[in-house]
């Protein structure tokens, strides 16, 4: 065992920091010693399990590389967005914006960043009626009415 000492801070709440200082004013103990005799007192029988555990994880978990598909993410179904996503072209048509433009923006958008989402219809409706809108303003659609700013040409 080394003799190195190393300096290890604990935060205690007042209520044991009042009962460590008392047990080291009893017994003319210092807090060090104190700790270092409810550690050892306590700690090996709970190590030897813990090296069990470690053991197994460590042989586990870490030598084995984890299939990134396997993975599950830790809200529960999310998922990132699917290579065959195709929501309904009337999402699009609603929001009066291009369905082709509006999809490879979204799609682009949830890969670039990772996303993971639960609803990938819901999301790109959202994102039909909000962002892409105003992020992407040639994808609105024109109607007559637009093209002809209300004047009759009769």
């Amino acid at each position: 065992m080394s003799t190195e000492k190393l300096d290890l801070r604990v935060k205690i709440n007042k209520e044991t920091q009042e009962l460590l200082d008392a047990w080291c004013e009893h017994s003319s103990l210092t807090k060090g010693q104190v700790i270092t005799d409810l550690i050892w007192g306590n700690i090996p029988s709970r190590l030897t399990c813990a090296q069990v555990f470690l053991t197994k994880y460590h042989n586990n978990i870490i030598h084995s590389t984890p299939n990134k598909e396997e993975v599950k993410t830790k809200k529960k179904g999310m998922s990132c967005i699917p290579n065959d996503f195709s929501p309904d072209k009337s999402i699009a048509e609603d929001a009066g914006i291009d369905y082709d433009g509006a999809l490879e923006a979204f799609i682009d958008w949830a890969k670039a960043g990772g996303k993971k989402k639960k609803d990938w219809s819901c999301t790109f409706r959202i994102a039909c009626k909000s962002w892409l809108k105003q992020t992407y303003p040639h994808l609105r659609r024109i109607t007559s009415s637009q093209t002809t700013k209300g004047l009759r040409f009769d």
